[in-house]
């Protein structure tokens, strides 16, 4: 027989409320026995389908079943930041430095790249702490969203928009970012709960590792000044937020990477001062604590091609002073 609903497939199962020959993808647990998508959907059992109609219900149940279960595939979201920062790219190929540092516009275009550029990385550095959660076992971030890339599902209004904008605009690092919800009890071991931890990093490595190439192609030399001074800043933010993010304070992912494997009494100490953990970021900018994470990304990015002369002027035109 083939199955009702999927006319390439052979089956030697049936619905027991109409009969309909349905494979195993097609047929849902009943009260008795099973039954295909046609009576799940309430449909007479001697209703004729026609292939057109069996398509709709077969669609109709992948639509329900994504929206139960969330999808693994980047949404429209990531798609349209992508698209934009691609955009804002390609919209400094005609200006000058001196009309980026002069009109409102140009100086909107480079503040857009660097700005657009950081939700891409947090995004991707979200993303990272989902999928290897998921492969940990924690398959509760596919329900939450978590695998389409949707900045949305990572952000805060507050913390991840207007907070990352004033410390910009003071020349500060863009924190704090975004933050996944990990269900812990389900990953599998310890390692596991490191590993998510220290993956968010590995994601914003990579995105600098992709500017650095870009910078090391002579793509952008002595053709587009400012875009190249851009992605040469937004590479040593990339690598500031990664040494930031590998110090072990409670609340940031170096901290998260040895959590596991600490004493129980030690973790549940350092625990307890972990809602206050913002706070102690936000005075370590202020008062100029963290000046050493600047200082190790303008130097391991002057290693990966971000010349220092670049990065000042990538700063200076992106700046919203």
């Amino acid at each position: 027989m083939t199955c009702t609903f999927h006319s390439d497939r052979d089956t030697l199962l049936g619905c027991s409320r109409c009969g309909r020959s349905a494979c195993p993808e097609c047929l849902r647990d009943a009260p008795v026995g099973h039954h295909c998508l046609a009576c799940v959907q309430g449909l007479p059992p001697d209703q004729p389908l026609s292939p057109s109609d069996a398509r709709r219900l077969v669609a109709g149940e992948r639509r329900q079943q994504r929206s139960r279960t969330g999808s693994r595939r980047p949404g429209w979201v990531f798609c349209t930041v992508l698209a934009a920062f691609v955009g804002l790219c390609a919209a400094t190929w005609p200006l000058a430095t001196e009309v980026v540092a002069s009109e409102p516009l140009g100086r909107a275009v480079a503040v857009g790249v660097i700005l657009v550029g950081v939700v891409l990385s947090v995004t991707l550095h979200e993303y990272g702490h989902a999928l290897t959660a998921y492969w940990g076992g924690d398959r509760s971030v596919v329900a939450k969203g978590y695998l389409t890339l949707d900045f949305r599902r990572y952000a805060h209004p507050l913390l991840s928009v207007g907070m990352p904008l004033l410390f910009l605009a003071m020349g500060a690092l863009p924190l704090p970012g975004g933050a996944v919800l990990i269900d812990e009890h389900r990953l599998r071991s310890r390692a596991w709960s490191s590993l998510v931890s220290l993956s968010g990093v590995v994601m914003n490595a990579a995105f600098a590792l992709v500017l650095a190439a870009v910078l090391a192609s002579d793509v952008l030399a002595t053709r587009n000044l400012v875009l190249e001074s851009l992605l040469a800043y937004l590479l040593v933010i990339q690598v500031a937020l990664i040494v930031l993010n590998l110090l072990p304070l409670p609340g940031l992912d170096g901290y998260g990477v040895i959590e596991p494997f600490l004493p129980r009494p030690v973790a549940e100490a350092l625990n307890a001062v972990r809602p206050y953990g913002l706070v102690v970021l936000v005075a370590l900018v202020l008062s100029g604590g963290l000046d050493f994470v600047w200082d190790a990304g303008f130097t391991v990015g002057g290693w990966l091609g971000a010349d220092s002369f670049l990065v000042g002027l990538g700063a200076s035109l992106a700046s919203l002073r």
